[in-house]
């Protein structure tokens, strides 16, 4: 048998002004998917055309699995001609391959489908690789040697643990041994059709600020939690009957997770792939840590709203963490998007399936900082009411990661060691009979209602004779009035 690898915050809220926390994780530019336009290219890369006529594009994707695009197209377009096997297909910045096309003729129907895979797909046709095995190896060293001699290079690799890995020589195929990387590693393969490149890269994903919620932009859930693989004492055997007993600190053949359960589950496993007791044992620990827990899995129709004017932050991607809500199912937390099926011309018609998120200790932290009694604020607003205000970020370096650009400073400080949804925060000390202010003028659309980001942390304030600690709004206008300000106060009994 194999392993198996992987399968009360309170916000402000005034009158007409309201106050919610939003995190963001910084990322590279992405292309957006939403309502892309396919461009078709001939075998030597000559752009043919642009596809405007191409109905229900759908991207499957699943993460270290499958990437295919199908659409169909009307018989009576003059561009069908380009359809050829072998051409290319471009959306966004990802590059398909012609790989199918049929014509169906019916009384209803007259058009082309076509079936395309990711231009990554062909390395399962390159020659045989030179180099199969590996010891004490990198996932950057293995990646090399699997791409060698092909139009492939090595991206960026997050990775550099040390591993182990024995392949059937001249019978395993570049994609097979790229697959492998996953199950010894702790990794995902990420491939740059755009420019191909191979990346290996850390199993986080990125914090998309998405949420989904019921009504909102959820159609349909089906929340799956399962015990059928759990475990919590597992037998570990690499090749040749390696045993764990030289690396655990007991000197056992076996370790235990009783996480979920005091109950005794047993599963005794061998993987051949692995020849270090010390790579088998750490890698057995990561497992059983998933393996001694139930296992959430949830499918949901959902619309993807961020071609929309104005919610362009509820955009997300493969990989990306999002916040899914749902008060009747009881569910209330961040998930990545671990496969979907994404439809490029009507994003509102979307499958994604979302799987337990691997914990980092930087998450670990947040857990427990949310449920600190000194992060305070005057009033609540409900979760569900939070998650559906449409979001928009309009202040500028606001938590600090530029020093003071932007801002207007008298008597603040930087802090760089106690971060909310960064490294630094601003930080003021209270001095008896004089005022410090962090002030910034943002120029926002025309709306009934504005949303402001902040989170403060009130422990152990004394006020002195008339000290207020909080956060003034005053909105102008274009004529040159403006409102009265409005303070909000984050010490109980201000006014």
């Amino acid at each position: 048998m194999m392993l198996k690898y992987n399968q009360s915050e309170i916000y402000n809220q005034l009158e007409k002004v309201k106050y919610n926390s939003r995190s963001f994780s910084a990322d590279k530019e992405r292309i957006p998917l939403a309502r892309a336009q396919l461009m078709v290219f001939n075998r030597k890369g000559e752009r043919l055309g642009v596809l405007e006529n191409a109905d229900e594009p759908i991207l499957e994707q699943e993460i270290n699995s499958i990437d295919t695009l199908t659409f169909s197209l009307p018989f009576t377009d003059p561009k069908k001609e380009y359809i050829q096997n072998e051409n290319y297909v471009q959306i966004a910045d990802k590059r398909y391959i012609v790989r199918r096309i049929n014509k169906i003729r019916s009384a209803s129907t007259f058009e082309i489908q076509v079936y395309c895979e990711a231009t990554w797909y062909d390395l399962q046709r390159s020659e045989p690789m030179k180099v199969w095995k590996w010891e004490n190896a990198t996932p950057a060293e293995m990646l090399y040697d699997m791409l060698d001699e092909t139009d492939w290079n090595v991206g960026r690799v997050e990775i550099d643990q040390r591993r182990n890995l024995d392949l059937e020589e001249s019978f395993v195929n570049r994609i097979k041994a790229l697959r492998e990387l996953p199950k010894v590693f702790d990794g995902e393969l990420d491939f740059d059709t755009a420019n191909n490149l191979v990346h290996f890269i850390k199993p986080i994903g990125k914090d998309s600020g998405a949420s989904i919620v019921y009504r909102k932009n959820m159609e349909e859930i089906d929340a799956e939690y399962s015990t059928e693989e759990l475990t919590t004492k597992l037998y570990l055997y690499g090749k040749e009957n390696l045993s764990i007993k030289d690396a655990h600190p007991k000197g056992l053949e076996y370790i235990e997770n009783y996480q979920y359960t005091k109950e005794k589950y047993v599963r005794v496993t061998k993987d051949e792939r692995f020849t270090n007791p010390y790579h088998l044992y750490e890698r057995g620990l990561y497992a059983l840590d998933v393996l001694s827990k139930p296992v959430g899995s949830y499918i949901i129709k959902l619309a993807d709203l961020s071609a929309l004017t104005g919610l362009s932050h509820e955009s997300f991607n493969l990989g990306d963490s999002v916040w899914v809500y749902d008060t009747e199912l009881d569910l209330n937390e961040r998930k990545r998007i671990m496969k979907w099926r994404y439809n490029v011309k009507r994003p509102w018609d979307t499958e994604i399936e979302l799987e337990n998120p691997r914990p980092t200790m930087s998450s670990l932290l947040t857990g427990i900082q949310e449920g600190d009694s000194f992060l305070q604020s005057e009033d609540a607003v409900q979760r569900d009411d939070m998650l559906n205000l449409s979001v928009f970020n309009l202040l500028l370096n606001s938590r600090a990661d530029d020093g003071f650009s932007y801002w207007q400073n008298t008597g603040w400080e930087i802090d760089p060691m106690n971060g909310y949804s960064g490294n630094s925060s601003f930080k003021a000390v209270g001095e008896p009979g004089r005022k410090k202010e962090l002030k910034q003028v943002v120029y926002p659309s025309h709306r009934d209602e504005y949303s402001i980001s902040f989170r403060a942390s009130t422990d152990n304030i004394q006020l002195g004779p008339n000290g207020k600690v909080g956060v003034y709004v005053t909105i102008k206008y274009e004529d040159g009035t403006e409102d009265d300000p409005v303070f909000i106060p984050l010490i109980e009994g201000e006014s």
